[in-house]
């Protein structure tokens, strides 16, 4: 029997998955990679489905694979497919349409084996609103927030808070962080901006209450792990900056950091409520001495976090997805 685990990302990620790969076949799995991006025009897949059964495969670079051969999915990325360079108008669209709706039906018949973790439950894990709801009810601090197109709820919230109001976007515009340019990152609202409000009406966003911090933490968990990165206060993003992902200092650093029991408690019983295997969980230590939790990212990234603290996510990923494996556990 192989023992093959089905890689989902796209042709542009790279150190993550090379991590995860090797510590995979360390403990005897075979990562088979698939760039979503890249189907159909590189991939080929087939499904027959009859009252016995379902049997299928997946063809990537010349070499078959057979669904029955996958033992569980690592969820990395899945994105639309591009046929930019095969179609263009009304045809380029529909087809990428049904070429989306045919990947993921045939991913999806693999719904009985492991997943790392399952599409809908990251699909209804990134709604910001719910992760909110939910922090507060596991007994982790929030910032006070506002969803709103309203330009009036806006300007009201901003006096409430004294003028200390952020805003940011619902969903990024990028599915990595390698090209900031098309990323919309945390944004201070100043007062001259409430008079530049009328086009709230046609995209709603979300605004917070600015905590003033202490410091940020960058939280990855795996599976009831934490792997936590401090970043160091010594930069120009400590205070200067809203989102340390915009700032270009060459001297960005990380270090180690270690959370309170109590806050690794509420933050479990978070991701269970979000039913995930892993998240990147964004933190703010207040300079009144709270952890504030802003946002947990279920694909978010982490391979800054092993590269510059030598943190061993990729074999805690592994370990998870074998360990699930072995004892036959399977999304239900």
């Amino acid at each position: 029997m192989s023992h093959k685990v089905l890689c989902l990302t796209h042709s542009q990620d790279y150190y993550v998955t090379e991590l995860v790969d090797a510590s995979l076949a360390a403990l005897g799995l075979k990562m088979v990679r698939m760039n979503t991006d890249q189907f159909p025009l590189n991939i080929q897949i087939s499904a027959m489905q009859t009252n016995q059964g379902i049997n299928g495969t997946i063809e990537i670079d010349g070499v078959r694979h057979y669904l029955s051969d996958f033992v569980a999915v690592w969820f990395r990325k899945n994105q639309h497919s591009n046929l930019n360079s095969a179609l263009t108008g009304e045809t380029l669209s529909q087809a990428t349409k049904e070429s989306t709706a045919a990947k993921n039906a045939v991913l999806y018949a693999l719904e009985s084996i492991f997943w790392f973790d399952f599409p809908f439950d990251i699909q209804r894990a990134e709604n910001k609103q719910l992760q909110l709801i939910l922090a507060k009810k596991c007994g982790l601090t929030i910032p006070n927030s506002l969803l709103s197109n309203s330009p009036d709820a806006v300007r009201q919230f901003f006096d409430n808070e004294n003028g200390h109001l952020i805003t940011k976007m619902l969903t990024p515009l990028t599915t990595f962080m390698h090209n900031p340019k098309a990323f919309v990152y945390t944004s201070k609202v100043n007062r001259e901006h409430l008079s530049k409000l009328d086009s709230l009406k046609y995209c709603p966003m979300q605004f917070q209450q600015e905590i003033e911090k202490a410091y940020e933490l960058r939280v990855v968990f795996v599976a009831g792990e934490f792997f936590t990165g401090k970043i160091s206060s010594k930069t120009a993003v400590s205070k200067q900056s809203l989102d340390w992902r915009s700032t270009e200092h060459p001297h960005l650093c990380w270090k180690p950091y270690q959370l309170p029991d109590t806050v690794c408690q509420q933050i479990r019983l978070l991701m269970a409520r979000l039913s995930l295997n892993f998240g990147a969980l964004d933190i703010i230590r207040a300079t009144n001495g709270d952890y504030v939790f802003l946002e947990v990212n279920p694909c978010g990234e982490w391979g800054m976090l092993q590269k510059e603290l030598d943190l061993p996510i990729a074999q805690s990923i592994a370990r998870c997805i074998k360990n699930n494996v072995n004892t036959g556990l399977s999304h239900e």
